[in-house]
């Protein structure tokens, strides 16, 4: 069963790309001037809302505008819970911040690695995880500043202190975590699809067929 977006807290519904391109265009079509890493940095706490914003970077506003794209995404896309069957993607392995080396623009760009990998279909290997990480955190750091322990990206500093660092300790761990989170998911996936199996076998077995309506269809766990 899906699960609408517009349902979803806005701090994981910002690590799918997809969600994040219709929440920009919906706000961009009533007020062409809305910057979206603002708005990403006010949720993450890495900026602080000034007056002069009134509500174009409030969550519940947001909400509220894009949700008839939101729910036009959900028909396209399905949001599926862990363990449902259907397509799954990458981003969803990203809901949890690693805990070494974290600074106040951390978040921020924990959030940009998950939407620059969101679109890659699950399950993959640990291996071609690492090498999408690789290349998706190259890329973000492309224009960064190595400091040797840390990573200095000035459009993400708002002020504050460690704004703009991102260590190299929580990279390390972040995707020490995902392989991990890849690896359980993987694990339910294979006992879901046994489950499956076992309840195919036993249908077959009592009903001297399977269903004709189910036959031939790829068997898929949710991860």
């Amino acid at each position: 069963m899906s699960f609408p977006r517009k349902k979803l807290d806005m701090g994981l519904l910002i690590l799918e790309e997809r969600s994040c391109e219709v929440i920009e265009a919906c706000a961009k079509k009533f007020d062409p001037e809305w910057d979206f890493n603002r708005f990403e940095a006010i949720q993450c706490n890495a900026a602080d809302a000034l007056p002069e914003d009134g509500n174009r970077y409030d969550a519940s506003y947001i909400f509220h505008i894009s949700g008839p794209a939101l729910d036009t995404l959900d028909r396209e896309i399905p949001f599926l819970f862990p363990l449902e069957r259907g397509k799954h993607y990458m981003w969803e392995l990203f809901t949890d911040l690693p805990k070494s080396g974290g600074s106040r623009s951390s978040r921020q760009f924990w959030n940009r690695l998950s939407r620059a990998m969101s679109k890659i279909e699950l399950p993959i290997t640990e291996d071609e995880l690492v090498s999408e990480f690789e290349q998706a955190s190259l890329a973000l750091l492309n224009r960064s500043v190595d400091l040797g322990d840390r990573f200095y990206l000035p459009d993400l500093d708002y002020g504050g202190w460690n704004g703009g660092f991102v260590s190299k300790d929580f990279l390390i761990e972040g995707l020490r975590m995902l392989a991990s989170k890849l690896a359980v998911a993987s694990g339910d996936r294979k006992k879901t699809r046994a489950a499956a199996e076992t309840d195919k076998t036993d249908t077959t077995a009592e009903g001297g067929k399977e269903d004709e309506g189910l036959s031939g269809q790829k068997d898929r766990t949710d991860l």
